[in-house]
């Protein structure tokens, strides 16, 4: 996940706090827990970050560019961790994981990005944390086609609130992936669209506020009161109160708008930790696979969960800054090239 830049502009603040999210989902996959809600948060950003990026730039660019610029985005370090986490599973175990839903036909959806669409609803496979990566994608592309400027804010919020509202009623929180309700209805898609949308809210109300005198003077007590916000959350989150989850991506948009100003003393002390942000993406897809290899071992040498998450911490950020750096970063960019090329060479033969 690169920084967050258009035009100069760079959310440093924004790209810390996705930084943190990953490392709280590597904690979640150890200890358990609510760390399944930084799924969402990283759906409201992403939201936030194409809309600044496509949706309000200044250069408009067509379907089939935006569409290469997210394959080339997600797919070289998904690939990647497919790979990898097939290779690591024969090693250790000398055999490929079997899944209910078949383990060829699940490695295919994997391959093709279509693993979360509804074609497996018996639960996740391979490198499980992708399940996001397959929503991210398809949500983009409904974006690019659906959404517009013109698009209503009230839409946006109502369409939001309804696919919330409907995956607490049907699942009691928002710890949802591969389910399929009414047999047309994934709930990894209906979660994932309907933080996308908020996050095209939280753009707007950066808009709207960005040069507002009153977000330098209460700057320090709105980023304070989203802290907050979350931490209550959190804290009085409980098994009774699992239903609070509809709340998170509104939380979630109000942080996303508020730390974009970057004009408080936290916000602007976050940007020392950009870093984290820019390996991410690197950090949410390499963490299972190197979680599996410790508890491999944890297995025969009685490590506690301490020693388990501290070792999965500190090897997964160097690991990933080595896979942001020589193989997120280049391959990206060689992909986004080769299709733009190839997008491009029809259009120049056409005119």
């Amino acid at each position: 996940m690169k920084q967050i830049s258009v035009g100069g502009q760079r959310f440093l603040a924004l790209d810390a706090l996705r930084g943190l999210a990953a490392l709280w989902v590597v904690y979640f996959h150890v200890y358990g827990g609510l760390g399944y809600l930084a799924v969402d948060f990283f759906l409201v950003l992403s939201g936030f970050i194409l809309a600044h990026r496509y949706l309000y730039s200044d250069k408009p660019i067509s379907a089939a560019v935006f569409i290469s610029h997210r394959l080339a985005r997600l797919y070289p370090l998904h690939l990647y961790t497919l790979l990898v986490f097939v290779l690591v599973h024969w090693l250790m175990y000398w055999t490929m994981p079997s899944f209910p839903d078949g383990a060829l036909f699940t490695f295919v959806q994997n391959l093709t990005l279509t693993h979360n669409i509804g074609l497996n609803p018996q639960g996740l496979t391979w490198n499980y944390p992708s399940w996001s990566v397959s929503v991210e994608f398809w949500v983009n592309i409904l974006f690019i086609f659906l959404i517009t400027r013109k698009t209503s804010s009230g839409w946006l919020f109502l369409l939001s609130t309804f696919g919330l509202v409907s995956l607490v009623r049907l699942h009691g929180n928002l710890n949802a992936q591969t389910e399929m309700y009414f047999s047309i209805l994934n709930a990894g898609l209906l979660r994932g669209m309907a933080s996308f949308l908020l996050g095209i809210l939280a753009y707007r109300v950066y808009l709207f506020y960005r040069d507002d005198w009153r977000v330098v003077r209460y700057a320090v007590w709105l980023e304070a009161t989203c802290v907050l916000a979350v931490v209550g959350m959190l804290w009085s989150r409980t098994g009774d109160s699992a239903g609070m989850d509809v709340f998170v991506p509104y939380v979630a948009l109000l942080m996303v708008a508020i730390f974009a100003f970057e004009r408080g003393w936290l916000s602007v002390s976050l940007r020392k930790l950009a870093y984290l942000g820019e390996i991410s993406y690197s950090v949410y897809l390499n963490h299972l696979v190197v979680l599996m290899i410790f508890r491999h071992f944890a297995l025969q040498y009685g490590w506690d969960k301490p020693l388990i998450l501290g070792l999965t911490l500190m090897t997964v950020l160097v690991y990933s800054h080595f896979t942001h750096r020589y193989l997120e970063i280049p391959l990206g960019k060689r992909l986004r090239r080769g299709l733009v090329t190839l997008i491009s060479k029809p259009q120049q033969q056409a005119a």
